[in-house]
C-alpha cells in the first residue's frame, strides 16, 4: 500500500480526535511527509489546525464533528446555514407545485395530442364535466376533507400516502384521479405554509421532475 493511503487511513481512523502531526511524522519517517501533508491539505482532503498547543491534522468529515462540538459559534453557524437551506428547499418546493398548478389551469385537462375529429369532440365534451364537478366540490369543501383524511391516515410522525387520501375522496366526491390531483395542486399552491410534501410512493405530484407521494400538515 503507498504511504499516502496508509497516512489518510490513519488520520480517518482518529476520527474527530485528530492526529497530532509529530505523531505522524514519528510513524511515516519518510522524508516527503511533509509534502505529503501539504499536498492532502491543498486538495482538500486533509485540515491542520492548532488543538490545544499542538497541531493535529483531520479528514474533512473528521474536523466537521471537531468544531462542531468544540467551537459553539461555529455549530450556531452550521445550525443557522443549515436552516436556510431547509427553508430555501421547502420554499422552492413550493413555488414549482404553485407554477404547476398554474400549469395545470391553463391547459387542457389531457397532455395528450388530439389527432381527430372523434377525439376532439370527446375531449371538448368531457371537459365541461370535469370543470363542473370540481366546481360542486369546491377548493374549501376539498380542503376540509382532505385535512381529515390527512388526520385520519397519518402515521406516527405526520406523513400520509397521497393514494389513501385519492382513494377516500374520490369515492366521497365522485373525482377521477386527475380531477384529485389537480384539486391538491391547487390546494398546496394557495396554502403553501399549511402542508408539506416529500418524495418517494407509488402515485403523486411531479415537482421538479421527482414524484412527491406524501403529504403532511405543518
Amino acid at each position: 500500500m503507498l504511504a499516502e493511503e496508509e497516512l489518510i487511513q490513519r488520520i480517518c481512523s482518529a476520527g474527530q480526535a485528530g492526529v497530532r502531526k509529530t505523531d505522524l511524522r514519528k510513524e511515516f519517517p519518510q522524508p516527503e511527509i511533509d509534502t505529503m501533508l501539504e499536498k492532502l491539505t491543498n486538495d482538500g482532503q486533509l485540515f491542520i489546525d492548532k488543538k490545544g498547543a499542538a497541531y493535529y491534522c483531520w479528514l474533512k468529515e473528521g474536523y466537521l464533528q471537531y468544531l462542531l462540538n468544540s467551537d459553539p459559534r461555529f455549530r450556531l453557524t452550521h445550525e443557522a446555514i443549515y436552516s436556510l437551506e431547509q427553508s430555501i428547499h421547502k420554499n422552492t418546493d413550493r413555488l414549482a407545485i404553485t407554477l404547476d398548478a398554474i400549469s395545470a389551469r391553463s391547459s387542457p385537462s389531457s397532455d395528450l395530442t388530439v389527432t381527430n375529429d372523434r377525439q376532439s369532440s370527446e375531449a371538448a365534451l368531457r371537459k365541461p364535466t370535469i370543470d363542473s364537478r370540481m366546481t360542486i366540490v369546491g377548493l374549501d369543501l376539498f380542503k376540509d376533507n382532505f385535512d381529515n383524511s390527512i388526520a385520519n391516515f397519518s402515521s406516527s410522525i405526520g406523513w400520509v400516502d397521497l393514494g389513501k387520501i385519492r382513494n377516500d375522496l374520490c369515492k366521497k366526491h365522485d373525482l377521477d384521479n386527475e380531477e384529485f390531483y389537480d384539486l391538491v395542486a391547487q390546494l398546496i399552491a394557495k396554502y403553501p405554509d399549511k402542508y408539506e410534501l416529500s418524495s418517494g410512493g407509488y402515485e403523486g405530484l411531479t415537482v421538479r421532475g421527482l414524484l412527491h407521494g406524501f403529504v403532511r400538515c405543518i
